[in-house]
């Protein structure tokens, strides 16, 4: 990594999250009126970040946390994760506007599916562009994302497994994880939560490493040794009291809005499957869609 030098490594050895690399803990109802996020949700134990989704009497809460506002233009971010299956639930790693207004996003790892058998990397440019890596989320994997001027390179487990050149963010970022609960509208994702549902999900963050970008002047910095797989599970903590100032629920625009059109359910990996009939895209059907979409949110999607 001679292009990158490190800016903060957190292997979250202490006994609670480093609000000195984590500015923010998210707090609020998310948009789809699925769930709630609530930083009781987010522990440092044995070692591990845990993001807790939990089933709290007739609801949700998910936790979620960031570097926001501290954020960087171009840089690399490494991790060790693996997101736990739920029908319903999500987990997503992601790059988000260091000022907290969206304008780009770049999803390194989003968990759509409960089952966790593949990922979709993404970047909100103009268009969208989605990626499926076939890796399982719920083991344990070491991620890389590089984001240089006009590209960004995913790479699991030290193999290149994406990449992406159109529209790429040129703005200050910042480095988020977060969780989510999905609402039975969101067909795309595969609906809400159901009665195989796990009352807890965790994503759990062995270490991360964020990086900036100066070309030819890195530090060299290596991966740590692997976390053991498969690591123990352990209770949720209450994460100690939030000593810095809460940020304002943040606006995620991963998943699409819930005022979306609906459409048959389609296979994840092929999105113009719900269009198929005898063997061929009904295109008027498609694009009749695709037009409801933009009309109801602004946003070219299907």
């Amino acid at each position: 990594m001679a292009d990158f030098s490190t800016v903060f490594f957190d292997d979250f050895n202490g006994g609670s999250v480093d609000r000195g690399n984590w500015r923010t803990l998210y707090s609020g109802d998310y948009g789809n009126g699925a769930f709630s996020w609530t930083p009781d949700q987010v522990s440092v134990h044995n070692g591990v970040l845990d993001v807790s989704i939990e089933r709290q009497g007739g609801g949700w809460v998910a936790g979620g946390l960031s570097t926001i506002p501290d954020g960087q233009t171009y840089g690399s971010y490494e991790f060790r994760a693996r997101i736990e299956e739920g029908q319903g639930t999500a987990g997503v790693i992601l790059l988000w506007p260091s000022n907290n207004t969206w304008t780009d996003e770049v999803d390194i790892v989003e968990s759509h599916r409960g089952d966790r058998e593949g990922f979709a990397f993404t970047n909100h440019g103009t268009p969208w562009e989605t990626q499926y890596i076939g890796t399982d989320v719920a083991e344990w994997h070491t991620y890389r994302l590089d984001w240089t001027p006009g590209e960004l390179t995913l790479f699991v487990d030290g193999q290149q497994a994406g990449r992406m050149t159109n529209d790429v963010p040129d703005q200050p970022m910042s480095f988020g994880i977060q969780g989510h609960v999905l609402a039975d509208s969101e067909w795309w994702y595969g609906g809400g939560p159901d009665g195989s549902t796990p009352s807890e999900v965790n994503i759990e963050v062995d270490w991360v490493r964020v990086s900036e970008y100066t070309p030819g002047r890195g530090d060299g910095a290596s991966a740590p040794a692997a976390a053991p797989a498969p690591a123990p599970v352990a209770a949720p903590v209450v994460a100690a009291p939030v000593v810095a100032p809460v940020a304002a629920p943040v606006v995620d625009f991963v998943a699409a809005p819930v005022e979306a059109v609906a459409a048959p359910a389609a296979d994840l990996d092929d999105p113009w499957s719900a269009f198929w009939v005898d063997g061929a895209v009904d295109w008027a059907a498609a694009a009749a869609h695709v037009t409801a979409n933009h009309a109801a949110t602004g946003q070219w999607w299907i």
